[in-house]
């Protein structure tokens, strides 16, 4: 006798029920169901934690949630790594502050998102009122990059020099209006008071065949979008920007090691979960991530992408945020985008 859908379908709940909260997760998946979703549900099925990344895959906070995913799996028994890129980040944004406020549902933060509430950007939400700094997972930290036939410098002392004595000569390349290269060299500008030309392109990606080229002749990036040309020599990097030298290149100085005191940007992941979650979920978590980075094998493989593994109390991360909306907002208000 043939067997209907709807009784297959009902088998295969009962079955997953009393496989336990693993299968019954593999199940929802496998049916096409939202993981942020399906982890709301059932009592069993509660103990996933969803981390929602609010970019497309292979960003940098993709990169780190599925880094981390497998250290958290052995303390949350199930985790689902979930994409909703679109809006700048507000798309998967909202999508964690419309689940359950339990703090299993945890949105994966690059500062960008920061300093997009710090220049007004429109949203429903407020970014600092509607979310709980979890952990500082890392810092992605930028350098100063320069084509040496383009712009003939060894330190940054010979940049500032050079940039002074023409203004208005030389541009640099950013990753947008208010992206954190863009940002980085407007502290720079501000600092010794130069004038440079901003380049904006769609993704720094775009931006090196220029620099390559000597059509522009400087930025301030991350080491994986330059650091091939960097070995082969035919770029430049000359120091970082962070506040601390960074563990991937810890021969550059930073800005202030080089005389310049008015630049400094560290560049950071975290996590977030909505305001009101349970502060007993919030400790577990920054427990676990903690837990994680201190791992060889963990940190190995966010060094590979250009990550300086962080960690850190609660409160660090939340005094860190705070200062940097601040910082953030003093910059809008004084460029031009």
């Amino acid at each position: 006798m043939r067997v209907r859908a709807p009784f297959r379908l009902a088998g295969y709940l009962a079955a997953a029920l009393m496989g336990g909260p693993t299968l019954l997760l593999a199940l929802g998946l496998g049916l096409g169901l939202s993981p942020a979703c399906f982890a709301q549900s059932g009592a069993g099925a509660a103990r996933a934690l969803v981390l929602v990344v609010p970019f497309s895959a292979g960003a940098a906070n993709d990169v780190l949630a599925r880094i981390l995913a497998p250290s958290l799996k052995e303390v949350f028994g199930a985790v689902v790594v979930e994409n909703r890129p679109g809006a700048d980040g507000a798309i998967g944004a909202m999508a964690v502050l419309n689940a359950a406020h339990d703090g299993r549902t945890v949105l994966v933060v690059p500062d960008q998102m920061l300093i997009s509430a710090a220049s007004g950007q429109a949203t429903s939400y407020d970014f600092m009122r509607d979310f709980v700094p979890v952990v500082h997972t890392n810092n992605l930290p930028f350098f100063l990059v320069v084509n040496p036939e383009a712009l003939p410098a060894s330190s940054v002392g010979d940049v500032v020099r050079t940039l002074r004595a023409n203004p208005g000569k030389y541009s640099y390349g950013s990753a947008g209006n208010a992206a954190p290269h863009h940002l980085a060299v407007q502290m720079l500008a501000r600092s010794e008071h130069l004038e440079v030309v901003h380049v904006p392109y769609k993704g720094m990606g775009q931006g090196i065949p220029d620099l390559l080229a000597g059509r522009i002749q400087f930025v301030i990036t991350g080491l994986p979008a330059v650091s091939a040309h960097v070995k082969e020599g035919r770029l430049r990097a000359l120091a970082t920007v962070g506040s601390r030298r960074a563990q991937l290149r810890p021969d550059l100085p930073t800005f202030a090691e080089s005389g310049v005191a008015g630049v400094r940007m560290d560049t950071w992941q975290g996590l977030f979960v909505p305001t009101g979650s349970p502060r007993a979920m919030i400790d577990q978590v920054n427990r676990a991530v903690n837990a994680a980075l201190a791992r060889p094998d963990v940190r190995e493989q966010m060094a590979s992408q250009g990550m300086d593994a962080a960690g850190g109390t609660q409160e660090t991360f939340a005094e860190t945020v705070r200062a940097d909306m601040a910082r953030y907002r003093e910059l809008m208000r004084a460029i031009t985008l």
